[in-house]
């Protein structure tokens, strides 16, 4: 059976409560909102593809902070339009960041067309861009590849194969200037 992105989701953000979390636009977005709501999450909206870099630049700012990692929670389909984001990752070596793309083989939110990830190793792209790359298909896989996040240096790279079934939940139709000032808040009082 597939994993669903709901329980993926509620994994990821129990294994990493406190730290900073860019969180990728569409579903995943509306879905993380609706299960854990937080100030450590960045809801990116509308931004397809640039995620990574965001997650790129708080995890070479937080280099000396508190914070244990830098998360970010990036699509297949986003990946691809963002792709140049990885050499970046090559050249800067952030050693907090994990790089979680959640792998439905579809553009989700304009109709599950799919996405060119179906015929891409993406982990072995990640890895060639410095990156330490696992997948992950069953519920075993994705507890063992976030403990392996969680104590390994970076930069990381967690493909998580999910349905593409999405949950009913309301869109998160807020102000991004406002989600932004409360995610910048939090990692101001908390780093």
């Amino acid at each position: 059976m597939e994993l669903r992105r709901w329980d993926v989701l509620d994994a990821v953000s129990n294994a990493f409560q406190r730290e900073p979390m860019v969180v990728t636009l569409g579903g995943t977005t509306r879905e993380l909102a609706a299960l854990r709501r937080s100030a450590s999450h960045l809801y990116v909206l509308d931004s397809m593809g640039l995620p990574p870099a965001i997650g790129v630049g708080l995890a070479l700012g937080l280099a000396d902070s508190k914070f244990d990692k830098v998360v970010c929670l990036e699509g297949d389909g986003s990946l691809l339009m963002g792709f140049s984001t990885l050499p970046t990752i090559a050249l800067t070596k952030p050693e907090k960041l994990v790089l979680i793309v959640l792998d439905n083989g579809a553009y989700s939110a304009t109709g599950n067309q799919p996405t060119a990830a179906t015929v891409v190793n993406l982990c072995a792209v990640a890895s060639s861009c410095g990156m330490q790359a696992r997948e992950a298909r069953t519920e075993a896989e994705l507890r063992d590849g976030l403990a392996w996040a969680r104590k390994s240096a970076g930069p990381l790279f967690l493909r998580v194969f999910t349905s593409t079934e999405a949950a009913k939940v309301p869109f998160l139709l807020e102000d991004p200037v406002l989600l932004g000032g409360t995610f910048a808040d939090y990692v101001a009082r908390n780093k």
